[in-house]
């Protein structure tokens, strides 16, 4: 499925996407689960489509901060 967002025009870049790294994680939430969308590179006009990502279990007790940081890293190969 595909998710649309709105958002402010004053936070999108010239190409109208959300900016590279920007993490959805109060609006949008599964009940039980910790999820978050992560958009983290930049698209063609409006064509910016960010990932969903689901916490299944933290063994290594990172910070939500920690985990969404990660996942924004492991994506730009930083």
């Amino acid at each position: 499925h595909r998710i649309s967002f709105g958002h402010d025009p004053d936070d999108a870049d010239r190409s109208e996407n959300f900016q590279p790294g920007t993490i959805i994680d109060k609006v949008i939430r599964h009940p039980f689960l910790y999820n978050f969308f992560l958009d983290s590179q930049d698209g063609l006009k409006g064509t910016s489509c960010p990932t969903r990502y689901i916490v299944l279990k933290d063994e290594t007790h990172h910070t939500v901060n920690d985990l969404q940081n990660i996942a924004n890293s492991a994506c730009s190969g930083l």
